[in-house]
């Protein structure tokens, strides 16, 4: 079996290794992801400067699937079956994204996936904006070639500070020739400059330590975030090691003023100081229960026991 990339977020050693070196998702583990002024989000009203004309529109499941078809890909599938109502988004990673030929096994667990109504986007990595354009473009058409069940792209380490939008909107502007209907989503790991917002359809503004999400705040720089639905923006969190804290992190990301409608939170650990650890090698152990809760928090019930 091909090697395939643990992470979007930084990470970029084999799957096979626990052991991964962060690649980058501007600041998505413990700098300035959270965008915190010192307030608690779980305590603190909504502001004024949130707007009430953006519609709070259900929350999702975003996956960072980098992982091999078997089993991992089956469970997502067993995932989106028995919860319809969540939508759920998976992030196909085959080699890093660096692949010139098609995986059976990936084509048909992608075929299963979008059989219970998930949707598949595919691993682009920019480095900052410092890979090559044409390298983009061709991986790029290599998923449109290979894998066309994708629906998108998730573009990784990308760059937060306005130096690099010329690259970017580039980017946007060649996926959406190649089909409009086409999602970008985008992933500096932090809130980025505002001009971002509109040269993808989402983007991951938090990816980090579960311990830093409880400080997350868009408030007071970043109030250009509620001018978006909150599907527009995501947050990826790792080192959340129960059910309960899975839970928790949950209902922050679904507070109007964290407005974000995107998520993904999961057990598996990464060490920012020592580089070690791997939070996308597999699901979370509670996967069943974070589907189960999402579900809860979109129709306004009590959340599945742990």
């Amino acid at each position: 079996m091909p090697i395939f990339s643990p992470t979007p977020l930084r990470l970029v050693a084999s799957l096979l290794t626990l052991s991964a070196a962060l690649a980058g998702c501007g600041g998505g583990d413990g700098g300035n992801g959270g965008g915190s002024n010192g307030t608690d989000p779980t305590t603190s009203p909504p502001s004024q400067d949130e707007s009430s004309a953006v519609k709070h529109t259900p929350m999702q499941v975003l996956v960072p699937a980098y992982f091999n078809p078997i089993p991992g890909w089956d469970d997502i599938t067993k995932g989106a079956k028995a919860y319809p109502d969540v939508k759920i988004t998976a992030i196909l990673n085959p080699e890093n994204g660096n692949f010139t030929k098609e995986n059976s096994q990936f084509t048909a667990a992608i075929n299963a996936f979008k059989a219970q109504g998930g949707r598949v986007v595919g691993y682009v990595m920019t480095d900052y904006g410092n890979r090559s354009m044409s390298a983009v473009k061709a991986n790029v058409d290599n998923y449109l070639r290979l894998y066309p069940g994708v629906s998108g792209f998730f573009l990784d380490e990308m760059a937060a500070k306005s130096g690099q939008l010329a690259f970017y909107r580039e980017v946007y502007q060649y996926i959406k020739s190649k089909d409009s209907g086409l999602q970008v989503m985008g992933n500096p790991g932090a809130y980025p400059d505002p001009a971002y917002a509109g040269i993808t359809d989402a983007l991951v503004t938090f990816e980090g330590l579960e311990t830093d999400y409880r400080q997350i705040n868009p408030q007071p720089q970043n109030t250009w975030v509620y001018d978006k639905p909150t599907t527009a923006q995501a947050m990826l969190v790792h080192n959340a090691p129960t059910c309960a804290i899975m839970q928790s992190a949950l209902k922050t990301a679904d507070l109007p003023r964290t407005h974000t409608g995107l998520a993904y939170v999961t057990s598996l650990e990464y060490d920012p100081r020592s580089g070690v650890g791997n939070p996308w090698a597999s699901l979370p152990s509670y996967w069943t229960q974070l589907l189960g809760t999402v579900d809860a928090l979109n129709k306004g019930q009590a959340l599945p026991a742990c």
